[in-house]
């Protein structure tokens, strides 16, 4: 990972940010949080900012709530994220429809 990358990663990102940068590290994948590997959805690369390892354990629910907190407080509807992370809508195309309709205050 580049040092940029980890720089920013230290920081709090909104969640747009986080889809943007930290979504770089995955590969994009439907109906699911992870696939045990490097594949994560968008809401389990928002997981995976916050410390999640992409795979079922005890700390995946904690890390979920952690997930729907910040898109609660950033005003995102979950519903929306996951229709448009599997209708096919890439991270940065997910982060640039957040961008436009202006609920990324997180």
């Amino acid at each position: 990972m580049s040092n940029q990358l980890q720089q920013l990663l230290k920081q709090e990102l909104t969640v747009t940010q986080v889809l943007r940068i930290h979504g770089k590290q995955f590969r994009q994948i439907t109906e699911r949080y992870s696939d045990g590997h490097n594949g994560r959805c968008a809401l389990g690369v928002i997981m995976s900012y916050y410390g999640w390892n992409g795979q079922d354990d005890s700390e995946a629910a904690t890390k979920l709530l952690g997930t729907l907190t910040a898109l609660r407080y950033a005003g995102i509807d979950r519903n929306l994220l996951i229709e448009m992370n599997d209708s096919g809508f890439t991270f940065d195309e997910i982060a640039d429809y957040i961008d436009r309709i202006g609920n990324n205050r997180y």
